[in-house]
């Protein structure tokens, strides 16, 4: 008998919830069940149950009728009524019994994870092992999980043992770890020994457990019944075997046949030792009794049976194999556990199974699937109710009641427990994905359909995955997976799922090309596809993202897109990657090219000697890794990557790239693959003897243009594979800027011809030449190939070669590329003094002469120097025709010295063109005309007196080179490519000798005659001889005769000047001279009515000043300096700062070192008033305001006559405010009153009056649409803002509120104030109703400048305009204003400072001001915006001077103050900080919630001030909840998104990052969709914290919620922040994107320009000029790209690049205009 004390039940157990009858179930307290329940004789079936039903209740009073007492009556009541009432209304029919049993015996059919609850125990089988984990299969396939430390308390200990050896070595093996990441994939020694060393000491389950071996397992966690906030995205069962968790065995329960759940704790002789996990309870199992005793360890757990007990110890076996291996008694119901072979009192029969009771107590079942029938009928012909069944226990669960309830088996495989899984050998029979085409019904449960696969196999469907083909005996089937257990097979039959192409992930082959894939995510590290309709989920690595890198694909890929796409592995847990690489996905079947995705497949290639692709996965020192399809990896060595030889793999690949491969070697067993890329033996060996067949300098080839650089063209032979180099230089004997010119004209694909001069068999490169001088000599085979050939030549002989490199030992002159030549200095030019460096250059084609040779070092000295005693004839007729002068028969008589006549062809600036003959033509310089400056007639143009026609008299002086435009010495003579070099100076003509004068017939203090030949920014050059230079300063000039302030138009082209020499440059061949007579010393030597040039230094409102040279500076005040007063000094001469100008000296005074200039030209519309005396009564003049006093305002006429206007006289109309109407130096034009005394001029500017009859001011009928005017704001309302325009009749127009800006604005009040200075532009005019419409938008006047300058003329040589494009000018302007404003608010408010570190004026203002500044970055074109800032920092500058000028020093000063000016934010804000001082935050706070209330509702501006310092005081004095409620009103009344800056601000200067943060994800969720400017100050940001990723998360995030046409704005202005402060890299990649996208953009290109040249890329920014230049421009654009161009070279210092830019203006101006006359 079982004690009554070890019996513990639920108030509410399965017994006291019975019917009336109570009828007992099987008890405990029956130890042989087959002898008192089933006596021997022939009862019926009903018969036993009936006599059992007596003895079972009374067993159920003893054990259970304690707890039973206090059920309550009313919940057993209803209870006795209802089996009362189905007694007497039973039928007495067997349906009608089996119903009222199943629904008495309330039993779970099936295990799911809705019925696996917590404590729930299962038998089941193992079905895979991991480092991490068992993977246990229970019934009905479901699976669970044990870890590491739920297996036994052994295994946990060497856990915690292991735990603290690795504690004091985790950092190393941390370290350790992350050093070998990168190897991962590496196909090296050291990877094959990796995995193990990390895990070498942690356990592997896999020696502790086997595939198939039986466990009794218990579940702890079961994701499917957590709440759904807990919930997991997948539905997962942890377990634990362990002992003492699995066996609820009492000392009792312990006896033979018991299924026991054993750990291992030692290992012994003869045996091992057990813990059960049962107290005072040990197990052993000797060798004999455990099959595979040696592969037993401690920590290992198994199920055991027990058969010997001893007192304290029990001895187990592995044998189940015994049928009578079961257990008859139990202690309590606990010890009902999963494994234990019992017998089921069988109580009902239904078509689903049946149901009974183990041991009288537990209800179970046991389904159609474990009995292997599914007919009713033939259950109940095999099993009669009353009978024992012997079943082993595969789950104890619980059901709906919370009553535990046990599922039963009587499979064999069961009840023996094979150690065998069945799925591997029954899914190689019908694998997954397999289709039935016809299968058996068998019949249905619950939740599954059964069906029969053929006689021995059965198949189940799931209740959901049956589909709508239920009710027909046969139906196609489809294999899912195997249910070990239960020994069925996983089938589908839902149609849907019969037609897919695959059922899981790891079906699909890797290679497959998948079509229409869906993009879920894009990202830079990755993207998500959709595949087969959604289906499944496929990850595209960031190296398959695309054949060229994107350090943005979200740009290129949208969500939503389809795309192509091809399988490139399936990993063990069935994640698929795939590529989306054109380069992989369009790989053809029948193509030559094949992929590899397993080891059998590489040696097919391999033993084929087929290619296969591969892609670059890593770079090593000495090769690269490389990945196929499959996950497979081989190594790419260095030797293989090219035919040519590879220092660094990353110098010739890139990560990603995909290249063709061939495989090597081959060893499946370590996993090692070697490949190369040298695809073909053949071609290589082909490559390599046509190389070794070039020969230097005779070997003239046929090639084929691949690709053009910035100074060379990549070209291959047409015959072989085999790629060489044409540099520029190289394309013909013409000179660098021709070369160019032709380089442009040629093509990609154009065939060309050319000498092979150099080649490097080692990187099999060859260097080729299309001078027509060496290919000639290559034909001829006549040029030195070696010193042999060099020393048979004469001294005479011509030698044809190009300059190699340039030294100060000379030139190196080579004949081919390793055949070289030195050219001394001296035998090179003319002069040691002259610069070889200058004259020569790299590729320069020469023609030299052998000097002397150096047998024994095989070296030789050439010369440049034609042999005095060589006669050159290159013509091959001599003979002249039609020559000028009759008596010149043969050229040969051309001689120099010869007088000739020669007629005048064309008359140049500089020089005359004349012709000798048909076949000969000639120069004369203007230097060789005159003899003195007396013979000028017209010295700007002494050229003048000669037409075209004219035959003059010359002498031959010598030969001009039309390629270099130098003059030859006398011994050339005239060949192609030259002119004849003639004087007409009577003095030369009548003298035998020719002399003309060179740099050592001058000396210092000469007097010459000088004829302007070239302009640059500082000087002039002059020709004084064809072989004479010289240079003069601009400031150097002659005085006398100047006009007007233009260089040019003073000394034009072809100018004679008289000079004196000041010093001579013998190194560089020229002279500098000064004008003749300027002497201009010091301030003595100026003298007033001079005329002198001046470089002007500084601009500013009211005056020039400008620098006359030698130290002396002059001034140029406004009215002396403007033609115009209707334009500002600062309008007319912004960005001429340094330009040269011509003034004229108005008056010096020496003893305060003072010069006043003029800058005015005689026909300046603003005549220059010197006295009264120069205006009377009635004229009308010009004039600048002064200054405004209350009785009027004072003017300008000159810079020293001032005249007065009275209030009275200002206006004809009314003017409230008049002094807001007039500002300092404001152009007016009024009438003279009275003019007495220069002190004593009285103006009037009432229109009536100036106008009169003479219609100085324009009135209504006057204006035109288009004009443009400057005026003054009158009014302001709600639908627009009134003008007054200057210089009218009292003419005031109505620019409506949508013609205020391109962007409408909310509040007109807030951006303009009466008296406010604007520019209109003129909309419509009706002079009848005298109504003007105006329009203020910034696009209406950039289109009209635009207009303007469209129709000015265009010049190359002229200095480039600004244009709109051009922003850097209007960055730096801003940069300039800013410090100068604080500086001003800070000095009025130094001693309101606070220790805390912020000022409560200037800072707020500056944060104020600063509303859209951040917006404003280089990118900004608009002039509105500047002219706005500008606007709004004079009005901070004001406030703080309206403060008076003692600071308050108590409450009493600063209320007074405010009741002066209420309005006045600064007065406030002082108040503020003054109480702050005195730390009375308190009174600070009341102080701000004053001014909110009392300035006025209309200056929003002067209240958000307020907003602003409220928000400082709490974040730095206040809590968050208090900083909370302010921002929240300050959001309410002022504008949401300006306060939300505000406080970002307040957070970023106060350092508090995190809730910077936190703010910006606000701002941007709520503003978004509509403001550029947020995500770009979160983006800057972020990026000044180094958080590089994050920002360009922030952009992808931008892109997705802003509208299109903000994309390129908020691209560029990130690429801007790249730049900056982030990653160049990722800067270029946004420009490149953003000029794909729109090209013609010039914008975009002058911002990417501007953001290379700030970070010095000098080769970057020469390429994006090269690029921009190739687009389709307008001429006034490439003009600014050129001029900018220009002057980045020469701050670059770059002679080189600066000639090279200019050559290319040239060309482009040429080609142009070829294009404009065509």
């Amino acid at each position: 008998m079982v004690p009554l004390t070890k019996r513990k039940r639920d108030e509410e157990s399965p017994l006291t919830r019975e019917d009336a009858t109570k009828q007992p179930e099987a008890s405990a307290l029956i130890r042989n069940t087959e002898e008192v329940s089933f006596p021997r004789g022939g009862s019926s079936a009903l018969t036993p149950l009936e006599l059992k039903q007596v003895a079972n209740e009374a067993a159920n009073d003893v054990l259970f009728g304690k707890e039973s007492e206090p059920t309550s009556n009313e919940a057993s009541r209803p209870k006795k009524k209802k089996k009362i009432s189905k007694k007497k209304s039973s039928s007495k029919t067997e349906s009608g019994n089996d119903e009222e049993e199943e629904e008495k015996l309330n039993v779970v059919q099936h295990a799911n994870f809705k019925t696996l609850k917590v404590g729930s125990l299962l038998l089941g089988q193992i079905s895979s092992i991991t480092k991490a984990d068992l993977c246990v299969t229970f019934t009905d396939n479901i699976s669970g999980y044990i870890n590491l430390t739920h297996i036994s308390e052994q295994f946990t200990s060497m856990l915690e043992e292991l735990d603290e050896d690795m504690s004091s070595s985790d950092e190393q093996d941390t370290k350790n770890k992350e050093d070998n990441e990168e190897y991962d994939s590496s196909d090296d020694e050291n990877s094959e020994n990796k995995k193990p060393q990390t895990n070498k000491e942690l356990p592997s389950l896999e020696r502790y457990f086997k595939i198939g071996q039986w466990l009794r397992c218990c579940v702890i966690t079961n994701s499917a019944l957590e709440p759904k906030m807990k919930k997991k995205n997948s539905k997962r069962i942890e377990l634990t075997i362990e002992p003492s968790r699995v066996n609820p065995f009492q000392e009792d329960d312990l006896l033979r046949s018991t299924a026991v759940q054993c750990s291992v704790k030692s290992i012994e002789d003869h045996g091992a030792t057990l813990d059960l996990g049962i107290e005072n309870m040990t197990g052993f199992i000797s060798k004999k009794d455990c099959p595979d005793f040696e592969t037993l360890l401690p920590g290992s757990v198994f199920l055991g049976n027990v058969f010997k007990k001893s007192d304290r110890s029990v001895q187990v076996n592995m044998d189940f194999t015994n049928k009578k291996n079961k257990i008859t008694q139990i202690s309590s119901v606990d010890a009902v556990v999963p494994g234990q072979s019992v017998d089921l009192l069988c109580q009902q029969i239904t078509p689903r199974g049946i149901n009974g009771k183990a041991f009288g107590l537990v209800p179970g079942f046991i389904g159609n699937a474990h009995l292997r029938v599914f007919k009713e009928e033939d259950l109940k012909h095999k099993f009669a109710l009353g009978s024992n069944i012997q079943a082993r226990i595969i789950a104890v669960l619980t059901n709906k009641e919370n009553d535990k309830t046990l599922i039963l088996s009587i499979l064999p495989h069961i009840l023996n427990l094979e150690n065998k899984l069945k799925a591997t050998e029954s899914l190689s029979a019908f694998p997954i994905g397999y289709k039935f085409d016809s299968c058996d019904v068998k019949g249905r449960d619950s939740d599954y359909l059964y069906l029969a696969l053929d006689d021995d196999r059965i198949g189940q469907v799931h209740s959901s995955r049956v589909g709508e083909q239920e009710g027909t005996d046969k139906l196609p089937a489809r294999v899912l997976g195997f249910n070990s257990v239960d020994d069925v097979y996983e089938l589908v039959t839902a149609p849907e799922t019969l037609k897919l192409k695959y059922l899981r992930t790891k079906d699909i082959p890797v290679g497959e090309l998948l079509t229409g894939c869906e993009i879920e995510t894009v990202s830079s590290k990755g993207m998500k596809l959709k595949i087969f309709n959604g289906q499944f989920t496929a990850t595209v690595p960031s190296l398959h993202i695309s054949d060229t890198r994107l350090v943005y694909p979200e740009r290129k890929f949208k969500i939503g897109s389809k795309v192509k796409a091809r399988v490139l592995n399936v990993d063990e847990k069935g994640r698929v990657y795939v590529t989306l690489k054109k380069t992989l996905v369009n790989i053809e079947d029948d193509s030559d090219i094949q992929f590899i995705s397993t080891y059998a497949q590489a040696k097919t290639i391999q033993e084929k000697s087929e290619k296969t692709v591969a892609t670059v996965e890593s770079f090593r020192p000495n090769g690269c890794i490389v990945s196929f399809f499959g996950g497979l990896t081989a190594f790419l060595p260095n030797a293989e990557i090219s035919e040519v030889f590879v220092k660094r793999p990353e110098e010739h690949l890139r990560l990603g790239q995909t290249v063709i491969v061939k495989i090597l070697k081959m060893d499946e067993e370590q996993s090692r693959m070697l490949v190369t890329c040298k695809i073909s033996n053949d071609q290589a060996e082909q490559k390599k003897e046509r190389i070794e067949k070039l020969i230097p300098g005779r070997s003239i080839v046929d090639v084929t243009v691949l690709e053009k650089t910035k100074e060379s063209l990549i070209v291959e032979l047409q015959d072989v594979d085999l790629r060489g180099v044409l540099y520029v230089g190289h394309l013909s004997d013409a000179r660098i800027e021709q070369n160019r010119a032709a380089f442009k004209k040629i093509v990609v694909g154009s065939k060309l011809t050319g000498l092979v001069i150099d080649k490097d068999t080692r990187t099999q490169i060859f260097n080729l030449t299309l001078k027509k001088s060496l290919l000639k000599d290559a034909e001829k085979e006549s040029s030195p190939l070696s010193y042999a050939d060099l020393k048979s030549k004469d001294k005479t002989t011509p030698l044809h070669g190009y300059v190699k490199s340039i030294s100060n030992k000379g030139i190196f002159v080579a004949f081919n590329g390793k055949f070289v030549g030195l050219v001394l200095p001296s035998y090179a030019v003319e002069s040691r003094d002259i610069d070889i460096s200058k004259v020569f250059y790299i590729n320069q084609s020469v023609t030299a002469y052998l000097l002397r040779t150096d047998d024994d070092n095989q070296r030789f000295l050439l010369t440049l120097k034609e042999p005095t005693n060589k006669v050159t004839i290159t013509t091959n007729s001599l003979e002249t025709i039609n020559p000028v002068d009759p008596s010149m028969k043969s050229l040969k008589d051309f001689t120099p010295g010869t007088l000739v006549k020669a007629q005048i062809k064309g008359i140049k600036k500089n020089q005359l063109n004349v012709i000798l003959a048909d076949n000969l033509h000639g120069r004369i310089d203007v230097a060789e005309v005159y003899d003195n400056l007396s013979e000028i007639k017209d010295t700007k143009q002494p050229l003048s007196g000669f037409k075209k026609g004219d035959i003059v008299k010359a002498k031959i002086i010598g030969t001009h080179d039309m390629k270099s435009h130098k003059f030859l010495p006398i011994s050339h003579h005239a060949i192609k490519g030259t002119a004849l070099e003639l004087s007409l100076k009577t003095s030369v003509l009548g003298n035998p000798v020719v002399n003309m004068k060179s740099i050592s017939d001058v000396s210092v203090g000469d007097e010459l005659i000088g004829y302007v030949n070239n302009y640059t920014s500082k000087f002039l050059w002059l020709t004084i001889s064809p072989i004479l230079k010289a240079k003069i300063s601009i400031f150097d000039l002659a005085k006398d005769g100047l006009k007007g302030s233009d260089i040019e138009s003073n000394f034009p082209l072809g100018c004679a000047l008289p000079v004196t020499v000041t010093s001579i440059d013998t190194e560089h061949g020229i002279i500098n001279v000064k004008g003749k007579s300027h002497t201009v010393i010091s301030i003595a030597d100026i003298k007033v009515g001079d005329r002198l040039p001046a470089r002007i230094t500084k601009v500013t409102e009211r005056y020039l000043l400008l620098d006359l040279g030698n130290g002396v500076s002059a001034l140029s005040f406004a009215t002396d300096a403007l033609e115009n007063f209707s334009l500002s000094l600062v309008a007319s001469f912004k960005g001429k700062e340094n330009k040269l100008v011509f003034v004229k000296v108005l008056s010096v005074d020496v003893e305060s070192k003072k010069i006043h200039v003029s800058l005015k030209s005689d026909s300046a519309k603003s005549s220059s008033i010197k006295s009264h005396d120069d205006i009377k009564q009635g004229d009308i003049v010009d004039a600048l305001v002064k200054n405004v006093s209350d009785k009027g305002i004072f003017v300008y006429l000159s810079g020293s006559i001032q005249a007065f206007v009275p209030v009275s006289k200002l206006s004809d109309s009314y003017l409230k405010e008049w002094k807001k109407f007039y500002k300092p130096m404001q152009h007016v034009i009024g009438k003279v009153v009275k003019s007495d005394e220069d002190d004593r001029i009285l103006l009037t500017l009432r229109e009536s009056e100036v106008n009169g009859d003479l219609n100085i001011l324009k009135g209504y009928s006057d204006i035109k649409v288009n004009d443009v005017f400057d005026g003054t704001v009158k009014n302001v309302t709600d639908f627009g803002v009134f003008v007054k325009l200057d210089n009218t009749v009292n003419v005031t127009g109505l620019a409506h509120i949508t013609e205020i800006a391109d962007t409408q604005p909310k509040d007109l009040s807030s951006l303009f104030g009466t008296g406010d200075r604007v520019k209109a532009f003129v909309l419509k005019v009706n002079p009848t109703k005298k109504q003007l419409s105006l329009s203020l938008k910034a696009s209406r006047f950039s289109k009209d400048s635009a207009t303007k300058k469209d129709t000015a003329k265009e010049d190359m040589d002229e200095p480039v305009d600004v244009i709109d494009y051009n922003n850097e000018s209007d960055v730096e302007s801003d940069v300039d204003e800013r410090p100068v404003v604080t500086k001003k608010t800070t000095v009025s408010t130094d001693d309101l400072s606070l220790s805390t570190g912020f000022d409560w004026t200037a800072s707020i203002l500056d944060q104020a001001q600063d509303e859209e500044s951040e917006e404003d970055e280089d990118e900004d074109f608009t002039v509105s915006k500047k002219h706005k800032h500008s606007k709004k920092k004079q009005i901070v500058e004001d406030k703080t001077i309206d403060i008076s000028t003692r600071a308050p020093e108590s409450v009493a000063d600063f209320e007074r103050l405010i009741i002066g000016n209420p309005n006045s934010s600064v007065i406030w804000m002082n108040y503020m900080a003054f109480q702050l001082q005195l730390s009375e935050i308190e009174k600070a706070r009341e102080l701000a919630e004053r001014a909110l209330k009392t300035i006025n509702f209309r200056e929003e501006a002067e209240k958000q001030n307020i907003w602003i310092a409220l928000l400082n005081l709490e974040n730095t004095f206040g809590t968050e909840e208090t900083l909370e409620d302010v921002f929240k009103r300050s959001c309410q009344y002022m504008d949401s998104f300006t306060m939300h800056n505000k406080l970002l601000s307040i957070y970023q200067m106060s350092e508090k990052s995190d809730k910077a943060s936190e703010l910006y994800k606000v701002t941007a969720k709520k503003f978004g969709s509509e403001k550029v400017s947020i995500w770009v100050s979160w983006g800057d940001f972020l990026i000044s914290q180094g958080q590089t990723q994050e920002a360009r998360s922030i952009l992808a995030n931008s892109l997705k919620a802003l509208p299109k046409r903000s994309h390129i704005e908020v691209v560029r202005k990130f690429a801007q922040l790249e730049f900056a402060k982030g990653d160049p890299e990722g800067g270029r990649s946004l420009l490149e994107g953003l000029i794909a996208d729109a090209p013609k953009r010039i914008d975009i290109w002058n911002v990417y320009i501007d953001q290379e040249i700030k970070i010095k890329e000098k080769k970057k920014v020469e390429e994006l000029f090269e690029r921009v230049l190739t687009k389709k421009v307008t001429r006034k654009q490439a003009k600014f790209f050129f001029n900018k161009w220009l002057q980045f070279e020469e701050s670059q210092k770059d002679d080189k690049a600066v000639e090279y830019v200019k050559a290319k203006a040239t060309e482009y101006v040429n080609s142009h205009a070829e294009e404009i006359e065509a």
